[in-house]
């Protein structure tokens, strides 16, 4: 029988599928019902850094600094706390409650107060810390080293303040992202999410007004990470674990063999049901039975730019031969 065991961010996954963050991993329950489900992993759905900002600034907003400096700092500390309180509360309890790794998740875009909190996760017991740094480059003012910098300053300080295994969960919106990947890498990244997916704004022709883009994948978007990860795999140290557009076994199969560690799957889960864990793992499994493969590392990163004889594939020059129709 095939052996599914993996490994991401120095802890032993049984298989390769992990529930990444979203309301499915919200609380102790939900995560109790990943397990169940298969997962090898949960990421607890993100602590957003701008709920604490706004709640301190909504709970404080009347007011006035110099007149009531006692309740001021009481209210901005109490704010802050809260929200902290309740997400480490729920990922302390979930250590306690499941046997799979717990992995805490901030989505973040910049390097503010809030890791100042940081050694709280891994202080519960979290067994990693995933950052999903959501920072949309759309300011004209800003260049591409500007925008690369807060990375690496986020990266920088948490690393300052953790032990435990930090990913970080990235956009593919980088002109060098090889190149910024393997700075990442350099920088003390124990894993790298590949890809994160930007929230986007559509607009209603009828009302005129703004409206929620399509917030889940479609399979077709599996090809991005696909490639980047078989692009980077045999070039990095840290592990990369495929994010986006993975809907069966059949996708898990083909980012391990890209050279993936793992996956993220969420939108699959959000429009089919949990049960579509088990059926990817059974999918991995009969496959490697097939193939005559006892674990994952017998084929992880096999068809990877740096193992496979034909490198070219993942580049442009087998867009030019498929553009051209040549063979």
């Amino acid at each position: 029988m095939a052996d599914l065991s993996t490994s991401y961010l120095g802890l032993k996954l049984e298989n390769p599928v992990i529930a990444a963050s979203s309301r499915l991993t919200y609380d102790v329950e939900s995560i109790r019902k990943c397990e169940e489900a298969g997962a090898a992993a949960v990421v607890v759905k993100s602590l957003f850094e701008e709920q604490i900002d706004s709640d301190s600034r909504s709970m404080i907003e009347d007011l006035e600094y110099y007149s009531h400096t006692d309740a001021y700092d009481y209210f901005s500390n109490r704010s802050k706390d809260y929200y902290i309180d309740a997400y480490l509360e729920t990922v302390e309890r979930a250590k306690r409650e499941v046997s799979i790794p717990v992995i805490a998740s901030v989505n973040c875009r910049n390097d503010g107060s809030w890791i100042d909190y940081a050694k709280r996760f891994e202080a519960v017991g979290a067994d990693a810390l995933e950052l999903n740094i959501f920072v949309v480059p759309a300011d004209i003012t800003k260049s591409s080293h500007e925008i690369e910098d807060i990375y690496f300053r986020i990266l920088a300080k948490i690393k300052q303040r953790v032990t435990i295994p930090v990913a970080l969960k990235i956009g593919s919106h980088f002109s060098g992202l090889a190149n910024f990947l393997h700075r990442l890498d350099e920088a003390g990244a124990d894993g790298l999410v590949l890809f994160n997916r930007f929230y986007r704004t559509d607009i209603d022709i009828d009302s005129l007004a703004f409206k929620p883009g399509k917030v889940l994948s479609v399979p077709e978007e599996a090809a991005v990470p696909l490639q980047w990860t078989a692009i980077m795999s045999g070039a990095l140290s840290c592990d990369i674990c495929a994010n986006t557009g993975i809907y069966d076994g059949s996708m898990v199969i083909k980012q391990l063999l890209a050279g993936a560690a793992c996956v993220q799957i969420c939108s699959a889960i959000l429009k089919k049901n949990l049960s579509v864990i088990g059926e990817m793992n059974a999918a991995v499994s009969e496959w490697m039975d097939a193939k005559g493969y006892r674990s994952v590392s017998d084929f992880q990163g096999s068809l990877s730019r740096a193992q496979t004889d034909q490198p070219e594939v993942w580049e442009r020059s087998q867009y030019i031969k498929a553009i051209c129709g040549i063979s």
